[in-house]
């Protein structure tokens, strides 16, 4: 596990982001559903809100939704006619961002589609917090759901933009305290894996292996 000395932890805004899609591959598939949630979180673990985006985006002619996505988001084609366009939905939620770090569970996913849109990402770094969970709690789960039932963080309609990010936020909050206090270098951190091979590496990341933190 890598460790550096230990900073006196401040105050700081990001902006927690979750994007819904029609698939796994960002060259392929196309976003569905995008929410960023803007706040401050405490050097105490306090979360203050600032704002929130949420839209549905439509997708390209002829494109729809397999069966076994609404099955799993509950959103159906029909819900994102009239839906703003893909290209629109990035660059509002970067702008809504404005200078803030980026943070997402499974960070290397939501930024892969991101990145389609807006090449290069913006410049203000990111927290992947599925890699913050591996760094902290190496032996345990990752998964947004079961890293919200080992913490008590609620997480009502899973695989909606919205709900993943409002947990997404709560725990980010608790693990940036452990990961402070115990001098892990965490920012910017992604986890590649046998079983989760990484698809694709956001510019500046950088890349651990799993024994490298377990």
């Amino acid at each position: 596990m890598t460790k550096r000395r230990r900073r006196r932890l401040t105050s700081e805004t990001v902006t927690v982001i979750d994007i819904e899609t029609t698939g796994l591959d960002a060259a392929t598939d196309h976003i569905t559903e995008i929410a960023a949630i803007r706040a401050e979180v405490g050097a105490d673990g306090s979360v203050r809100e600032i704002g929130r985006f949420q839209t549905f985006v439509a997708l390209p002619p002829d494109d729809d939704i397999a069966p076994e996505i609404t099955q799993l988001t509950g959103i159906r084609a029909e819900d994102l006619r009239g839906a703003p366009r893909h290209w629109w939905a990035v660059d509002s939620v970067v702008a809504f961002a404005d200078s803030t770090p980026l943070v997402a569970h499974n960070a290397p996913f939501d930024l892969s589609f991101i990145d389609r849109v807006f090449s290069g990402l913006p410049s203000d770094g990111f927290v992947c917090t599925r890699a913050l969970s591996r760094l902290v709690d190496p032996d345990e789960s990752a998964r947004l759901a079961d890293c919200c039932a080992r913490y008590g963080i609620t997480l009502n309609g899973h695989h909606r933009a919205t709900n993943d990010a409002e947990a997404t936020l709560q725990l980010y909050a608790l693990l940036r305290q452990k990961a402070e206090a115990a001098g892990i270098e965490y920012r910017n951190v992604v986890i590649d894996s046998e079983e989760r091979p990484l698809k694709y590496v956001p510019p500046g990341a950088i890349v651990k292996k799993t024994e490298e933190v377990a």
